[in-house]
């Protein structure tokens, strides 16, 4: 489902949360980005802020680097007061099937990016995020923050009752 909301936007970056697969029990996010460099930024900050839009990823398993400015942090709020955050250090299970966590849960999976279209001037990202359990039918909230890319702890509000709507819809593939 569509969902189509501005987390956070200035003169260098746009980051939007694109889009929600809802599942019976949990959901993905899509969040896209988009950076363009500015007049006034000489190259070596370029493309140090650039290439942290496609090596954010590898900090996440670094406890020790998890709250360096480097790190694009996602989170979410919800109605209850309970949060989960993309750096909380939880880790993954070997299990198959994994063991169901304590919720809320937070994960950042695939992403990726590349060259925006605009030569050295602008990239693009994409980034997907597995929130579980499935958020109440009420609005909660979707956090960022990024320090590098001056980024504040930034709040949007996201309709709950459309997902669990849309996880309502949900079939599995095979019975």
């Amino acid at each position: 489902m569509a969902v189509e909301k501005t987390l956070f936007q200035n003169d260098a970056l746009t980051i939007v949360l694109a889009s929600a697969v809802a599942f019976p029990e949990n959901v993905k996010f899509h969040v896209r980005l988009a950076a363009r460099r500015l007049l006034d930024e000489d190259e070596d900050t370029w493309w140090e802020r650039r290439g942290l839009m496609f090596e954010g990823r590898r900090h996440r398993t670094r406890p020790s680097r998890l709250l360096k400015d480097e790190v694009l942090r996602f989170g979410v709020r919800l109605p209850d007061g309970t949060k989960a955050t993309t750096v909380e250090g939880r880790t993954h299970s070997d299990e198959w099937p994994p063991p169901r966590p304590e919720g809320p849960v937070l994960r950042l999976g695939s992403g990726g990016g590349g060259g925006g279209g605009g030569g050295d001037r602008m990239a693009t990202g994409h980034w997907n995020l597995w929130l579980w359990p499935l958020p109440p039918p009420e609005t909660f909230e979707f956090v960022v923050q990024w320090p590098a890319f001056d980024v504040p702890l930034t709040f949007t509000k996201i309709d709950g009752e459309a997902i669990a709507t849309a996880a309502g819809r949900a079939r599995p593939y095979w019975s």
